[in-house]
């Protein structure tokens, strides 16, 4: 599958807009830092250690629906907290005294198995064992349970989706893909401190494919350029075309059975991440037609309701969304250059289907 450098630029990340809760890195290089403390669980009163992640950074670049990687710690791995004894899951704020867990939301936890932990998975347990995308899972129960805002819902499906794109986007080692890797540098664009990772690397994506129609590569190289070019898109969640890749690389079968199984867990987790947009999809637009965003976030929301959209293949509704995005009174500049760039590519989606 080609991938026309028309489309892949507008791919192109020029700017970092950063979600509502974001935090604001350091300079770049500079790696964020584990923090382990203590909280209290309001549902079972169970004292437990959590972890968080201070003073991360987005060096590592920003796809188009936000998700920023950062050298070092992520964050977005260690914003949600899970009591080990009753699971109740939730940002921190949420596990603070002020926050009140209704009574009958607390009782419904407390008769596991609604909540259900892994097994051996105890107060004496590392936080770490615990799989991020477990305790997102239980973070959208407790907040469904809860009756908690669809926006607030929305963001959390969002998040979740980046936790299945960033753990679903690695490969292990194998010495026919590193080759490809190295020989794939040639066509890789020298960075500056101030290029988006994102928009290299999609760069990158592009000038592969170009040389695979060239016909650069032999039938030999072919699989391993086919799975970086798919690994590429996959990295940042251009999921329509990394998936038919992968399922011919599938099919195929051309590679060590540890490499083969990679492959196929690198395109379950395409489908785990669908899951999660398209309930954020969902919740966001509840949101915005029921007035619960604010005047300030609507252009932002809108935005990024397009690009969900998009992402998840319903292009005339992006289509909808962006123009909403690009009608709203003070959008800001970035943002308006963004949703004109991704409405184009919807737009010629939406033409083609």
């Amino acid at each position: 599958m080609l991938i026309p450098r028309t489309r892949l630029a507008i791919l192109v990340v020029a700017a970092v807009f950063c979600p509502p809760t974001a935090e604001v890195g350091p300079a770049p290089g500079t790696a964020g830092r584990l923090i382990r403390y203590e909280i209290t669980c309001p549902v079972c009163r169970q004292v437990f250690t959590a972890v968080t992640c201070s003073g991360a950074n987005t060096d590592e670049g920003v796809d188009r629906d936000l998700f920023g990687r950062a050298s070092g710690p992520q964050p977005e791995y260690y914003r949600i907290a899970t009591c080990p004894r009753c699971g109740y899951s939730g940002y921190e704020t949420d596990f603070r005294e002020s926050g009140v867990v209704p009574a009958d939301v607390r009782n419904r936890i407390l008769k596991r198995p609604q909540l259900t932990l892994p097994k051996g998975f105890t107060p004496a347990s590392d936080p770490l064992d615990l799989d991020a995308a477990v305790r997102y899972e239980l973070a959208i129960t407790c907040y469904q349970w809860q009756k908690r805002s669809d926006e607030a819902l929305a963001w959390l499906h969002l998040r979740a989706a980046w936790i299945q794109r960033d753990e679903g986007s690695a490969l292990p080692p194998d010495r026919g893909l590193a080759r490809v890797m190295e020989f794939a540098r040639m066509w890789r664009p020298k960075p500056t401190p101030k290029d988006n990772q994102a928009e290299v690397e999609m760069q990158l994506a592009t000038r592969i494919a170009e040389a695979v129609a060239g016909g650069r590569f032999t039938r030999y190289q072919r699989p391993y350029v086919d799975l970086t070019l798919a690994m590429l898109l996959r990295r940042h969640g251009e999921n329509r075309q990394a998936a038919p890749m992968l399922d011919g690389l599938i099919e195929s079968n051309p590679f060590p059975t540890a490499l083969q199984d990679a492959i196929r867990r690198m395109r379950d987790s395409i489908d785990r991440e669908r899951k999660h947009q398209v309930a954020a999809a969902e919740c966001f637009e509840r949101a915005l037609l029921g007035n619960q965003i604010s005047e300030a976030n609507r252009p932002a929301a809108c935005y990024l309701l397009g690009e969900l959209n998009r992402r998840i293949g319903r292009d005339r509704e992006a289509v909808r969304w962006y123009d909403q995005a690009l009608e709203s009174p003070g959008v800001d500049e970035q943002l308006k250059t963004w949703a004109d760039q991704q409405r184009a590519w919807a737009a010629a989606g939406e033409v083609e289907n």
